[in-house]
């Protein structure tokens, strides 16, 4: 079992990767959420889709002054370092929004593998009708406010916890 991970969600604004507008961290030590972190992130490009907004409620106006990812990035690059592995539920999605991110800035970083909470569900918990996070979540009992970038990525790390334990 991986005790000491990072779990991240991406919000984006539009059809790009690069076009994160909030991001959600949580941190586990030892098998212990020991600390959790989100930001609005200023996307590029600086556009939002309707269907993007209608999913999580972000609007420009609410990131017009919100730090770009790089401004972001310089504050939390050091986390990864301390980590064994970075968890998100699709973490396919999550982590193509990373790379993009990290590629439009031209920041090159090494980064942890990556675990998809979906892919692990899949897996160990066949039964249930879909893997989506909400549906996993409830399973659990984990409390979600879904499209929620922080509470999205506790949830994935509350199921990793979880996951772990099957």
């Amino acid at each position: 079992m991986i005790n000491n991970f990072i779990a991240i969600d991406f919000e984006t604004a539009n059809k790009y990767r690069s076009s994160a507008c909030s991001m959600g961290l949580v941190i586990v030590n030892n098998g212990l959420i020991t600390r959790e972190w989100e930001t609005l992130i200023k996307p590029q490009p600086f556009f939002f889709s309707h269907w993007s907004t209608a999913i999580h409620g972000i609007t420009p106006d609410k990131v017009m002054d919100a730090p770009t990812f790089e401004e972001v990035w310089s504050r939390i690059d050091s986390w990864f370092v301390k980590c064994d592995a970075i968890v998100a539920h699709n973490a396919p999605f999550d982590m193509s929004v990373l790379h993009a991110c990290l590629e439009k800035a031209q920041i090159a970083s090494h980064l942890p593998e990556s675990i998809c909470t979906y892919r692990l569900a899949r897996k160990k918990l066949p039964f249930l009708r879909n893997h989506k996070l909400n549906t996993v979540s409830e399973y659990f009992q984990i409390p979600l406010n879904h499209h929620d970038a922080l509470s999205d990525a506790r949830a994935a790390a509350k199921l990793m916890l979880r996951l772990s334990e099957i």
